[in-house]
């Protein structure tokens, strides 16, 4: 199938795509949070500047879009019909860019979590607790787990409670 969109339409629409806080990566923090962990959103300390990491539990988590991975180029061989040499040299960059941020990400102690941003869209909740999972398996081994934590509030300092 040709662009319906002539070259400086597509040049607008791309350029639009955002590469923060996508709609898979709000849906996960949402459903992460709603289990109760505490995270933080693309940490430029961490290598590959991931979408969501646990500092304590040295755990990186990437949403990959389905599209800007390849995902159906290395699953089936379906590249895009408009301009494939480009966009099959593209997902190839990206994958290894991908690896290569994972290998430095484990080389310093870290776990890494890649997770389609389609699976995260069609069961948010499912890819939460695959999260989940893997970060009690850290904590089984020693890591810290990040849970939330209760602190006193104000309101309830001055009534005499601590939570």
């Amino acid at each position: 199938m040709t662009d319906v969109f002539d070259s400086v339409m597509r040049s607008r629409i791309m350029r639009s795509v955002r590469t923060s806080k996508t709609d898979p990566e709000e849906r996960l923090a949402k459903a992460l949070f709603d289990l109760g962990l505490r995270f933080r959103r693309n940490d430029p300390n961490v290598a590959g500047k991931p979408d969501i990491s646990f500092p304590q539990a040295r755990l990186a988590v990437f949403v990959d879009g389905d599209f800007w991975h390849g995902r159906t180029w290395f699953a089936s061989g379906a590249a895009p019909a408009t301009n494939p040499s480009f966009w099959i040299a593209k997902f190839e960059r990206n994958r290894t860019r991908d690896r290569i941020v994972d290998a430095e990400l484990r080389s310093g102690g870290w776990s890494v979590m890649r997770i389609w941003g389609s699976d995260v869209r069609r069961t948010p909740r499912i890819a939460a607790q695959r999260v989940r999972a893997r970060l009690r398996r850290l904590a089984r081994a020693g890591r810290a787990y990040p849970s939330a934590k209760r602190r006193a509030t104000l309101r309830s300092i001055r009534a005499g409670r601590r939570s």
